[in-house]
């Protein structure tokens, strides 16, 4: 009689046994993983000093090539020097998935001479530009039009000179700017979805410059929490 409800629990507990150990297992290959990149980048780290517009491209490329076996679809940084410093920073490159792995790499990074380590595109200057071809991504001479329906926002981004472009290109450089904007992680968290369309003549649709878009958004959930 109570061996019918015993074997079922047994059951249970042994799935769930298996899961944690897996999930164990997977999360310490992570770890190792983190760890063998950290080591390769504390002695590499002279090769990613002098970055010119030469070898940048190749150079960060190596990164990559070592962070990938952690996650793929990483993406990485590297600033200029200031005040004998460099910063290295992961992104997620806007996909909420490889959010934990990118906290898992810069929470797990060595103190190394010389560098700091960031997780996630931050907030730019407002004067910044992302040049795609002949499209220039300034938050000064762009718009935003928020839509806010059932407790989530989207947004109609307007940008000069988007009509004869790749839809597809257009929006990941669009993304990429908006991560550099609002900062890659509320660009991904706090909005539902994006959408790029030319100016033309759209600049009388009550329309707001991205400049005021931190702010928006700041306020928006100020409210909400």
């Amino acid at each position: 009689m109570y061996n019918y409800h015993i074997k079922p629990f047994i059951l249970l507990a042994f799935t769930v046994f298996i899961l944690l150990s897996s999930f164990n297992s997977n999360k310490s290959i992570q770890d190792d993983k983190v760890s063998v990149f950290w080591k390769w980048f504390s002695n590499h780290k002279t090769e990613f000093e002098y970055l010119d517009d030469k070898n940048r491209d190749q150079k960060l490329d190596l990164i990559l090539e070592h962070l990938h076996p952690i996650s793929e679809g990483l993406a990485v940084e590297v600033s200029d020097e200031y005040k004998g410093v460099r910063d290295i920073l992961i992104s997620a490159n806007g996909d909420k998935n490889n959010f934990s792995a990118v906290k898992n790499i810069v929470n797990s990074a060595p103190l190394i001479k010389g560098w700091t380590v960031t997780a996630f595109r931050q907030r730019a200057n407002k004067n910044f530009t992302l040049k795609y071809q002949d499209i220039y991504f300034r938050p000064s001479q762009m718009f935003f039009y928020p839509i806010i329906k059932n407790d989530s926002l989207d947004l109609i981004i307007y940008v000069k000179g988007l009509k004869s472009h790749d839809s597809d290109k257009v929006n990941y450089y669009g993304l990429i700017a908006m991560d550099n904007v609002l900062g890659e992680y509320d660009s991904v968290t706090k909005v539902r979805y994006y959408d790029f369309e030319d100016l033309g003549n759209n600049k009388d649709r009550n329309l707001k410059p991205v400049t005021n878009l931190p702010k928006f958004i700041d306020s928006l959930y100020k409210i909400k929490h």
